[in-house]
Protein backbone atom coordinates (compact mmCIF):
# COMPACT_ATOMS: atom_id res chain seq x y z
CA UNK A 1 0.00 0.00 0.00
CA UNK A 2 1.31 3.47 -0.51
CA UNK A 3 0.95 6.42 1.98
CA UNK A 4 1.74 9.90 1.63
CA UNK A 5 3.09 10.92 5.01
CA UNK A 6 1.71 14.41 6.68
CA UNK A 7 4.06 14.23 9.43
CA UNK A 8 8.31 13.67 9.50
CA UNK A 9 8.50 9.83 9.56
CA UNK A 10 11.97 7.43 10.17
CA UNK A 11 11.72 4.74 7.73
CA UNK A 12 14.06 1.88 7.06
CA UNK A 13 16.35 4.41 9.44
CA UNK A 14 15.95 7.38 6.76
CA UNK A 15 13.76 10.56 8.04
CA UNK A 16 10.81 11.10 5.12
CA UNK A 17 9.51 14.52 4.98
CA UNK A 18 5.48 15.30 5.11
CA UNK A 19 4.59 14.81 1.67
CA UNK A 20 6.77 11.97 0.60
CA UNK A 21 5.13 9.02 -0.78
CA UNK A 22 6.24 5.49 0.50
CA UNK A 23 5.30 1.99 -0.27
CA UNK A 24 4.51 -0.13 2.95
CA UNK A 25 3.08 -3.45 4.02
CA UNK A 26 -0.61 -3.08 4.70
CA UNK A 27 -0.09 -3.26 8.58
CA UNK A 28 2.14 -0.61 8.88
CA UNK A 29 0.41 1.67 6.56
CA UNK A 30 -2.83 1.11 8.36
CA UNK A 31 -1.33 2.05 11.30
CA UNK A 32 0.46 4.85 10.46
CA UNK A 33 -2.70 6.08 8.42
CA UNK A 34 -4.71 5.43 12.10
CA UNK A 35 -2.34 6.97 14.18
CA UNK A 36 -2.42 10.78 12.01
CA UNK A 37 1.49 9.61 10.74
CA UNK A 38 0.00 9.23 6.87
CA UNK A 39 -3.01 9.42 4.70
CA UNK A 40 -3.73 6.52 2.28
CA UNK A 41 -1.80 7.79 -1.20
CA UNK A 42 -3.16 6.24 -4.93
CA UNK A 43 -0.17 6.21 -7.27
CA UNK A 44 -0.65 6.43 -10.83
CA UNK A 45 0.89 3.65 -12.82
CA UNK A 46 3.39 6.14 -14.36
CA UNK A 47 4.11 7.46 -11.43
CA UNK A 48 7.01 6.35 -8.92
CA UNK A 49 6.82 6.64 -5.41
CA UNK A 50 9.90 8.53 -3.94
CA UNK A 51 12.45 6.60 -2.93
CA UNK A 52 12.42 5.51 0.78
CA UNK A 53 15.97 4.52 1.37
CA UNK A 54 19.59 5.69 1.42
CA UNK A 55 20.62 3.65 -1.28
CA UNK A 56 17.49 3.71 -3.70
CA UNK A 57 18.38 7.64 -3.70
CA UNK A 58 22.43 6.98 -4.60
CA UNK A 59 21.31 4.99 -7.22
CA UNK A 60 18.90 7.41 -9.26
Amino acid sequence: MHVELLKLHTHAGVAQQPGAVIALDDDLARWLVDTGVARVSIVPQNTKPKPHSHTEEQSQ
